[in-house]
This record gives C-alpha cells, structure tokens and sequence, in this order.
C-alpha cells in the first residue's frame, strides 16, 4: 500500500474525529484493518469540491432551474394560501 497510512478500527472507534482530520488533511486514502484484514479504504473528501458537485446537480435537476440561475424571470408569484389550495392541503391557523 506504499504510503497510504492505517488505522484499526480500535483507533478509529477510539478517536474517530481525529482520524477523519489526519485523512483530509493527508489528502491521501487510509486503510482500516480488524483483527489485522483490511475491511475499509476511507477516501477524503476535503478539498473535493463534492459539496459543489452535490449542489450543481441538484440545481441542474431542479424543475425551476432557469428561475434559480437567474436565466428565466418568475411568472408570478403565489400567496401560501394560494399554494395550499394548489396542492389541496389546509395549512395552520396562526394566531
């Protein structure tokens, strides 16, 4: 495995924040063994931009996507009330 670094799963039970931190901060995946048998190959996701990812796919996905990036203007806009009446539901009565 080279310079790939291992923990055992007493070390990550033990000090589970500590382990996650040195992973992201080597940039690098780490090994998990039990009981001396490799069973997980943790991969850091800091740095990734999986966040970015996750969110433009949602954004790219999204029925009002042309609103949401600004490329399409609303057509108009709904009260709660008049929502709730689109989708059939009573909403709360506020005091």
């Amino acid at each position: 495995m080279g310079s790939t670094q291992i923990y055992t799963m007493r070390e990550l039970n033990h000090d589970t924040p500590q382990v996650i931190r040195e992973i992201n901060e080597s940039g690098k995946p780490a090994a998990i063994t039990r009981r001396g048998r490799f069973v997980a190959l943790i991969t850091p996701l800091a740095n990734s931009g999986v966040e970015s990812a996750a969110l433009a796919a949602a954004v790219e996905a999204a029925p009002d996507r042309a609103q949401i990036l600004g490329e399409e203007n609303v057509d108009s806009v709904q009260t709660p009330d008049q929502v709730a009446a689109d989708l059939d539901i009573t909403l709360p009565v506020q005091d």
